[in-house]
């Protein structure tokens, strides 16, 4: 077996660390937190232990600034990072406000946060889909024009 990308195949190592420590009972976990650690460490060791699979991912790394802010303009940093701006912007405006006015944070407020929130992740995952969709159909087309 063949390690093509380093990087990947110890992120897709760390991401199953979990697992022995869910199967011995060390630490108590739910139904989604197994699928979670499986598919996100199947991701990265599927990157890391094919090679098309990695020249398709360095491909994308090589490519990917470029062709963002060609198709999203110069504030697509901002836009494919939506949620944690959002995230970030909550949490420092409630401890302002918790802090300074020592006003507790309706149950409302939240709902409304998490909603606008997964709305924002949603956006944010359709804007990495269409930049590495336009990427591989650019160099798609680039191969069988060499062919």
């Amino acid at each position: 077996m063949k390690i093509y990308n380093v990087k990947y195949f110890i992120w897709g190592i760390i991401f199953l660390a979990p697992l022995p420590l869910f199967v011995f009972g060390s630490i108590k976990a739910d139904w989604w937190q197994w699928l979670l650690s499986i598919g996100i460490s199947i991701k990265y060791l599927s990157v890391s232990l094919s090679k098309s699979e990695n020249e398709r991912q360095e491909r994308i790394e090589k490519n990917y600034q470029g062709v963002s802010q060609k198709l999203f303009g110069k504030y697509v940093m901002i836009k494919t990072n939506l949620p944690w701006v959002i995230t970030g912007s909550f949490f420092v405006i409630t401890l302002f406000i918790r802090f300074v006015f020592d006003v507790i944070i309706p149950i409302w407020i939240a709902v409304c946060f998490v909603i606008v929130l997964t709305i924002s992740v949603f956006y944010s995952i359709g804007i990495e889909r269409k930049i590495t969709g336009y990427i591989d159909k650019e160099s798609n087309s680039n191969n069988q024009t060499k062919i």
